[in-house]
Parts: C-alpha cells; structure tokens; sequence
C-alpha cells in the first residue's frame, strides 16, 4: 500500500491569486471561449468492430456488424470534431499538452460506449475521469491550470480610481504589510 507523498489531489487546491503563487509566476493558462478555430487532426483511433456472436452446433460463430460498425465510427468522428470546437483544445493543440490528444480520442470512443444501453457504470466513471483529465469539466480545468476567458469583454487598464459599488479586499500582501507595520 503506497503511503505519503504527493498525489494529484492532495493538499490545498492551487490559487492563482495568493501570494505564494504570484511569487512562484504560477498563473492559469488563458483558453479563448471562441474554442479552436482550426480543423482537427484525423481521429487516431483505429475503426471500431462490432461483433455478433452467437452459438451453433459447432461451437460460437461470429460476425462483424458492417453497418452497426460504420454507425459508432461515424458517431465518434463526429463527436471529436464537436470537441476540437471547444476552448480546451486550444490547451490540447499546444506543445506541452500534445499526449493528451489520445486521450481525446478515447474520450470520445468511452462517451459513445456510454450512450449505449449496454453501458455500465464503471464505463460512466471512466468516462468521468478521462473528462478530467481533458479539462472538460470545472474540476479537470483546475487540475490543467486552465482558465477559460472571454474575449468579447474588453479588459480596462487599473486605475487609482474605484467604482463606488465595488467593495476593495485587500491582497494577502497588503494584508500582511499592514500586521507588520
């Protein structure tokens, strides 16, 4: 049994607006909320075979489904490049996080696995954790460092000046410089 050590969701989660971060330069990756604007990579996965199987007096015989096969194929490309639209594959196209675009794909062929009635519930979990691991969700985003940001709001310059409904609390730092002096 492993004991101690750092595991990926132990400790206090990262706080990009601490002091201790700040001083580290650990910020958040900016994602654009406009999504990847480029065509997607063909999807690497090899086709997908549904077999029948059945029993005869001569032991099991099986069969591909054609059709049934074509269909999930069809099913997980179109979903991939549904994904290659979302801001997290601008992350996903970057350099430092190229391993996880099989990652992607096998989201993709777990998601369809899961629209099917002979799913299970380790297949959900799976699939929940293969979402983490691609950022699809708050908690995934989290663990990337990614933020996903809003282009269309212009972002003003700070000013000395304050909005009279905006109530100012004061940075770790200042906090801090105002115990010790």
């Amino acid at each position: 049994m492993a004991r101690g050590g750092a595991r990926a969701r132990s400790g206090p989660s990262f706080d990009p607006n601490s002091e201790r971060s700040e001083r580290l330069g650990r910020s958040l990756v900016p994602l654009s909320a406009k999504g990847y604007k480029y065509r997607p990579k063909a999807f690497p996965l090899a086709p997908y075979e549904i077999i029948d199987t059945w029993k005869t007096d001569d032991g099991l015989e099986k069969e591909v489904d054609t059709a049934a096969s074509e269909a999930w194929n069809k099913r997980e490309k179109q979903l991939w490049r549904e994904l290659w639209k979302l801001p997290q594959a601008i992350a996903w196209h970057m350099p430092q996080y190229a391993y996880l675009f099989h990652t992607v794909a096998l989201y993709c062929r777990q998601f369809v696995i899961c629209e099917s009635s002979e799913a299970k519930a380790a297949d959900r979990a799976t699939l929940q954790r293969y979402a983490d691991t691609i950022g699809l969700t708050p908690q995934g985003l989290k663990l990337n460092g990614w933020e996903i940001v809003d282009d269309t709001v212009k972002h003003q310059p700070k000013t000395g000046k304050t909005d009279s409904n905006v109530v100012h609390f004061p940075s770790a730092r200042e906090r801090y410089a105002k115990m010790e002096g």
